[in-house]
């Protein structure tokens, strides 16, 4: 019976949006990585990450090596009470002992782990994961329903357990717009793959700009745009990659279409990390012209690889210059005449990321996976008896 109990002892990853599962394969690898590290963390056995998440088919997976089981209990919608009902319910029939509760924002997901703690496990320690830089005031002020989550946030954020954010800057940000409790806060990046990256060739870089991520207004693409005209309309020299899918992809091909030749840009589409780490040694430059970033994890997956990054000012911008230096991570201004930045382009095709930096990188990225089981569990230890 004892043995039994045990394997029913659980960290539960609230998704009520469906974000894991809209991410793919590589999003589900990932979360199965923490949970390898939470088995194996202080001689820890016992402990599975589930993950109940939302999506238009069931889905179900376990992983018994990596102690990971994901389950899709509702369509990803705004009935957050039929996701709380299912999930409850589910918990009561396989008799899951829940250790902590994990979300990943402070919205719709920490108002069902809220819930479900009243009902079932009311001592249950919350953890929530901010990604995004939503402290950040210029967030705010990219739409209207950022302006609302921003309010909403600020009440939220007060009364939770323990937040996990991924920057030192956007942390920050954090701290101040909402007024939260520094001592609540972990700091830890979400992880890439580095295996391979620090073996490209750096030395045969092309000379080529790549945009990789969503194709969204959110990610800056019209500061792109005029920033490609400007290059195309100065200088004949260098190759387009574009990366990503989006609701702007439409309107962003048709106009890249438009001022370069067929064999001088290349459209990938949507690419797993796998697909993509072959691509790092075709990219000369990784541009990135999100008005507001957290320590992203492309730039960090350009610098290993190799790739020096221009990017517009951002928090997670400011931590890759402390780390890599102004030579590597270059701030992109379009208020810079057409010279400047057709020179400062010249400047980062010959830039060489230091070998010391990309192996830093790699270095500090092979503990964080660790760093978030370890954090899990001081959560779980500071509730016992």
């Amino acid at each position: 019976m004892e043995k039994s109990h045990k394997k029913n002892n659980i960290v539960l990853h609230l998704d009520p949006r469906g974000v894991i599962l809209s991410g793919g394969k590589d999003v589900i690898e990932r979360q199965k990585k923490y949970a390898r590290n939470l088995t194996v963390s202080r001689g820890e056995t016992g402990l599975t990450l589930n993950v109940f998440s939302a999506s238009t088919s069931h889905i179900f997976q376990k992983d018994i090596k990596s102690n990971f089981e994901l389950n899709t209990l509702s369509k990803p919608n705004l009935n957050l009470f039929l996701f709380v009902l299912k999930s409850v319910k589910y918990c009561s029939e396989k008799k899951l002992n829940v250790k902590l509760i994990i979300v990943g924002d402070p919205w719709e997901s920490l108002i069902c782990a809220k819930i479900i703690r009243i009902i079932l496990f009311k001592f249950v320690p919350i953890q929530v994961h901010i990604h995004a830089d939503i402290g950040d005031p210029v967030w705010a002020k990219l739409s209207w329903r950022n302006r609302l989550r921003s309010w909403w946030a600020k009440c939220s954020l007060k009364r939770v357990d323990a937040i996990r954010t991924v920057g030192i800057h956007q942390t920050w940000n954090i701290i101040n717009t909402f007024n939260v409790d520094k001592s609540k806060i972990s700091i830890i990046p979400v992880p890439i793959d580095t295996e391979y990256l620090t073996r490209l060739n750096i030395n045969s870089r092309r000379n080529s700009i790549a945009f990789i991520g969503r194709l969204h207004q959110d990610r800056g693409i019209s500061i792109f745009l005029e920033l490609i005209t400007i290059l195309k309309t100065n200088r004949k020299d260098f190759e387009l990659l574009v990366v990503g899918s989006g609701p702007e992809v439409e309107k962003l091909l048709h106009k890249i279409n438009t001022l370069f030749p067929h064999k001088e840009f290349t459209y990938f589409g949507q690419l797993t990390n796998q697909e993509l780490k072959k691509l790092w040694s075709k990219i000369g430059i990784l541009v990135s012209t999100s008005p507001v970033e957290s320590y992203g994890r492309v730039m960090r997956e350009a610098l290993v690889a190799g790739v020096p990054v221009w990017a517009t000012k951002s928090s997670g911008v400011k931590d890759l210059i402390s780390k890599a230096g102004k030579d590597a991570v270059k701030i992109l201004d379009l208020s810079k005449s057409r010279h400047k930045l057709c020179k400062e382009l010249d400047q980062l095709l010959k830039t060489k990321v230091p070998l010391n930096v990309r192996k830093q990188l790699k270095k500090e990225n092979s503990t964080y996976a660790q760093q978030l089981a370890n954090s899990w569990l001081d959560l779980i230890n500071k509730q016992k008896p």
